[in-house]
């Protein structure tokens, strides 16, 4: 297990141990405060190292908890939504092939890929910043952060054409041959927009959030691009 798998697990047992019942909305206000300020910090911590984890489905049940509760009572919330990233933090802890599953799911590039591209030399074309993307990429999935997620695809999808030759991205999948062509049109026809939806709405009265399920469909895809670009540039 990783050192912020093992911090996090510490820090669970710390947030199931805190006093927090012997503080309760009828108490001194400077009680109050003390109490909420002291979980405060024990939940921060333990939801950072829950993202350092790297893996999305644990990141998703963190992600948008308010971790700064002003009163005692949201203090008690929290702890109850903690609770459920806890079990499935302590599920995760009795599985021995955990770690291998979460490398896995955490990546949205397959890391074995990425190291593919780390490797190619800078010639005609340099692909220092697609490298960059794809690792921001694999981040950003990893911890749930899915409008970046999106962003990212959207960057490396307008970054590449050049490696082929071409201007667009639709120039890309239109001189595809017919295998890759299906796949590429995935992303320029699907992924795309997600980013772009993501990206040009304007604020609403109510607002939904982009989710892993709406990126994952698309890891095969992005993959297979990136592996032509691999191609594409070592054989330049």
């Amino acid at each position: 297990m990783t050192t912020a798998f093992e911090l996090a697990v510490q820090l669970a047992d710390q947030i199931d141990q805190f006093p927090l019942g012997e503080c309760g909305p009828s108490d001194d206000p400077d009680k109050q405060y003390a109490y909420c300020a002291a979980f405060r910090d024990t939940a921060k911590r333990f939801v950072a190292a829950v993202k350092r984890i790297g893996d999305p489905d644990l990141s998703l049940l963190v992600s948008e908890l308010n971790t700064s509760p002003s009163y005692i009572s949201e203090a008690h919330d929290l702890r109850a939504d903690l609770y459920v990233a806890i079990d499935a933090l302590r599920e995760a802890a009795r599985d021995p092939n955990y770690s291998a599953i979460a490398a896995t799911n955490g990546a949205f590039l397959s890391p074995e890929v990425l190291l593919r591209l780390k490797a190619i030399p800078a010639t005609n074309l340099d692909p220092a910043k697609l490298v960059r993307i794809c690792e921001e990429l694999n981040d950003a999935y990893a911890r749930a952060n899915f409008i970046s997620a999106a962003l990212l695809i959207r960057a490396c999808i307008n970054h590449v054409p050049t490696v082929f030759g071409v201007d667009t991205f639709s120039q890309v999948v239109a001189q595809s041959g017919r295998s890759i062509k299906a796949i590429l049109t995935r992303l320029n026809d699907d992924a795309r927009p997600i980013a772009d939806l993501h990206t040009h709405l304007v604020m609403r009265r109510s607002e939904y959030l982009p989710t892993k399920n709406q990126l994952e469909p698309y890891k095969a895809a992005f993959e297979v691009l990136i592996q032509e670009v691999i191609a594409t540039l070592v054989e330049a």
